[in-house]
């Protein structure tokens, strides 16, 4: 099952040099990966009383280029494959001309809704998405490792506009949170990948803690991250700049 949809980047989508920021590209993956959900039934009423949720655990963004301002770009979603409790989700931005600007692959755990404790994945969601029963393949991640010091630290107050519609912290909240943390110049810099991995939900009040650590390689910089709230880590991500 494949599901796309238009995107034209708008001014508020936009960061310094008028091209749409990581934070919008992520939220068009958000988008239109609700967008396949709804068209396969599961709509708005059913998401907001279902007894089981899809929790987003990593994300793996490649961006070969970012779109310009008034630029239209398609983005799509396929689903790739499942295992036990965990999804597979691949993601690509083209442009106008059908070049791969971004990709990115995902992966997914079913919970439930009420006890917030995994489910195994029935044969229903394997028809549902497309998927075959007999594959299990994951996708591929590269390893996150914990920074052990920050040069960079920024502390605050989870928001309203942080929430997402469970009322937890939205997952590209947290990629807002990590970019506040990127020192002044690196503005010029281009960030061309962002792994980042989920491991606590937060909620409105909580007190948020992005630890970052920033190197000069010979090829790029890399950026290590750390997000902490009561001495827990929720996240951890890895940037890489040219």
């Amino acid at each position: 099952m494949i599901t796309k949809e238009v995107y034209r980047v708008r001014y508020y989508e936009l960061e310094c040099h008028w091209k749409a920021s990581i934070s919008s590209l992520m939220d068009y993956f958000n988008d239109v990966v609700t967008l396949q959900t709804v068209e396969m039934g599961h709509g708005v009423d059913i998401m907001s009383k279902g007894e089981y949720a899809w929790l987003l655990l990593r994300w793996d963004v490649k961006v070969n280029r970012y779109p310009d301002y008034l630029e239209n770009v398609v983005v799509q979603t396929i689903p790739y494959s499942m295992d036990r409790f965990y999804a597979y989700r691949r993601f690509e931005i083209f442009d106008c001309s059908g070049n791969v600007i971004v990709d990115a692959n995902s992966q997914w755990i079913l919970i439930d809704q009420r006890k917030r404790r995994p489910i195994r994945i029935g044969d229903q969601f394997y028809e549902l998405y497309g998927i075959d029963s007999d594959f299990h393949e994951p996708l591929s991640f590269p390893k996150v490792n914990e920074n052990e010091s920050s040069s960079e630290e920024i502390t605050f107050i989870v928001r309203n506009s942080d929430l997402d519609t469970n009322g937890h912290s939205n997952n590209v909240a947290y990629v807002r949170w990590i970019m506040e943390t990127v020192p002044s110049e690196f503005v010029k810099r281009f960030l061309r990948r962002l792994t980042i991995e989920y491991k606590r939900e937060s909620r409105k009040g909580d007190v948020i803690s992005v630890e970052s650590v920033f190197e000069n390689g010979a090829e790029f910089a890399e950026g290590k991250h750390k997000i902490i709230s009561s001495g827990r880590v929720l996240s951890l991500a890895r940037t890489e700049w040219k």
